[in-house]
């Protein structure tokens, strides 16, 4: 279901556990009361395959040496000002909750001054004038991949042809549906914040034109491709020794 189905006003976030690594998280849930795994958020970041798709900035992150593989960084413009207002609330209520809740979460009282810069908010400003907000999601590459489909075909009534593909497939300015989710809040030594996981990504290729499909021609100007005439075999060899390239 696309973000707005998603009622911000209800969730709960869950005392404090470890997770398997030892680090500190906040589980969050759609449903009051409920540890059910698929009542964690879930959302669509877009409103269908033909609005609002996002656009990869980069392509998927590179990871550096001793960094983690198996979970690699999207970074993908918000085009949908529903997302947008769904991202900056959640954002502002995970800042608010950490105030309410300072002394349970970081063993201290807290005002919203003091919390805000600790936040590392999904939605990022843009990096400069002329461009978009942004959203990271992680893109799970080893154990239970994120689902990757590469969109081949459209026909004429709108409906898609496509292929399995895997995250090699995401590449700067490609067109994306997503679907991500998260568990809740992570906590740092100085740091907090929640991340998205994409769980599926719809992807519609950025393909680039080449050869004599590369040139922007007038809409007047039509194309045909000459044949190259036949040389005889005798005229061939004249030319090649007459050729001072051939010597």
């Amino acid at each position: 279901m696309f973000c707005t189905g998603v009622d911000l006003n209800v969730l709960e976030y869950k005392p404090p556990t470890n997770n398997r690594s030892g680090g500190k998280v906040v589980n969050v849930s759609t449903v009051p009361g409920s540890s059910d795994f698929k009542d964690k958020i879930r959302f669509q970041m877009s409103e269908s395959d033909k609005e609002n798709l996002q656009t990869a900035v980069w392509g998927l992150s590179t990871p550096m040496q001793g960094q983690d593989a198996a979970r690699r960084t999207l970074e993908l413009t918000v085009e949908s000002p529903e997302l947008h207002k769904f991202l900056d609330t959640l954002d502002e209520k995970n800042i608010q909750m950490a105030v309410d809740k300072s002394q349970e979460w970081f063993k201290k009282t807290m005002t919203k001054e003091a919390v805000d810069p600790m936040y590392v908010r999904m939605l990022k400003p843009p990096s400069k004038p002329d461009a978009k907000p942004t959203v990271r999601v992680k893109v799970k590459c080893a154990d239970y991949p994120t689902n990757v489909y590469i969109v081949t075909d459209t026909d004429s009534d709108g409906n898609l042809t496509y292929v399995r593909g895997t995250h090699e497939d995401l590449t700067r300015n490609v067109k994306c549906l997503v679907i991500a989710e998260t568990v809740g809040l992570w906590f740092m030594s100085r740091q907090f914040g929640m991340s998205l996981t994409a769980t599926e990504i719809l992807v519609w290729p950025n393909r680039r034109s080449t050869g004599i499909d590369a040139f922007n021609l007038s809409d007047k100007t039509k194309l045909s491709l000459q044949s190259t005439p036949k040389i005889a075999p005798s005229l061939a060899t004249a030319i090649d020794d007459d050729d001072p390239m051939a010597m």
